[in-house]
């Protein structure tokens, strides 16, 4: 749990910096480099409370609702090695990359577009159809210039992302993100990624995965390249259409093992869209059931959520609004551990 350090060190200097002779100097510093055994012992005990507060934090997620037995249907299933992580842009956030709708918005700030039509786009989950908005408003070379600034940078892993590599220590990974974090966090481990898939080659994706090896999916592509992304509403069209690449992976792809969504929204989406298509064609009792940490937000029918989502063989998780960091971590550590005896 190393990827604790940085929270670690914020707890020990949490009561200020030591003043001595008009030099300041951190309290995780001093202890680190005049007693780094001292610390590094310190560092265990906090580990373990830390670890001890998320399972209290999981076992209250787990009480509400249905969550019990559909964690422990997930378990089972991580445990049979049948699940592969889809992940979206809630996990990237914690390391400082925007989420889409602050994108969006800071965007709009130096363009032209109407606040009100912009807002109206993404109260309607029209995600696409507001990047095109922007872009047309930009032009295409100033749109992808601010894209790639924004999500190609090098930030620290922060937050539920360190956890992967611990809970899903085999699996391919499967991400709708256009940064970097995720080559990042897995980089230098045994585990770490043979290859990175985009989205234009999702069509060798099936065939490159049968011959064993790991692999990081990126639906959507990367800020770098236009060729292979889909964000604008013309590029979702072509990429999610009949004859798309990507909506071909999905057709195929689910028919193999159980995805988990952890940071994403699963509202009015491409991606759900079509994975309810392919469910109402071939029959839900044919292919694996998935599941999804979800956010449940004040006011939401959760009710009416999980049958919308059933319709695509999706199966919540809820955690409290407000409280995304924290849970999933605990539901992370929860899936790691073994139950006790």
């Amino acid at each position: 749990m190393d990827f604790w350090h940085p929270k670690y060190n914020e707890y020990l200097n949490s009561e200020g910096d030591v003043d001595i002779i008009g030099s300041t100097f951190q309290r995780s510093r001093i202890l680190k480099e005049l007693e780094p055994e001292t610390y590094q012992l310190s560092f265990a005990d906090w580990v373990e409370e830390r670890k001890s507060n998320l399972r209290d934090v999981a076992s209250q997620v787990l009480a509400a609702h249905d969550n019990a037995r559909r964690f422990e249907a997930l378990k089972k299933a991580c445990t049979s090695r049948n699940v592969v992580p889809f992940l979206g842009a809630g996990l990237s956030i914690p390391s400082g990359y925007p989420g889409w709708t602050k994108f969006l918005w800071d965007l709009q700030v130096e363009s032209h577009v109407n606040a009100d039509e912009l807002n109206s786009l993404l109260r309607s989950g029209d995600y696409e159809g507001a990047a095109q908005l922007i872009h047309d408003d930009l032009g295409t070379t100033l749109f992808n210039k601010q894209l790639q600034e924004c999500f190609d940078r090098n930030c620290a892993a922060a937050g539920p992302v360190n956890f992967l590599p611990l809970v899903f220590p085999e699996s391919n990974v499967i991400t709708t993100n256009f940064d970097k974090l995720l080559e990042a966090t897995f980089s230098g481990r045994s585990q770490g990624f043979d290859q990175v898939v985009f989205g234009g080659n999702l069509d060798e994706a099936l065939r490159i995965l049968s011959a064993g090896g790991r692999y990081l999916l990126k639906l959507h592509g990367s800020c770098e390249t236009v060729s292979n992304r889909v964000l604008l509403r013309n590029e979702y069209a072509t990429a999610y259409g009949d004859s798309g690449v990507v909506g071909r992976f999905f057709s195929r792809f689910l028919f193999g093992k159980s995805l988990l969504f952890i940071g994403c929204s699963l509202l009015t989406d491409r991606t759900l869209r079509t994975m309810e298509q392919v469910i109402a064609e071939e029959g839900a009792h044919t292919l694996p059931q998935h599941y999804a940490f979800l956010e449940l937000k004040d006011g939401v029918d959760r009710v009416e959520r999980k049958k919308a989502l059933a319709k695509a063989n999706i199966f919540p998780i809820w955690y409290p609004e407000g409280e995304h960091d924290e849970s999933i971590e605990a539901l992370l550590l929860a899936l790691m551990e073994e139950e006790p005896r």
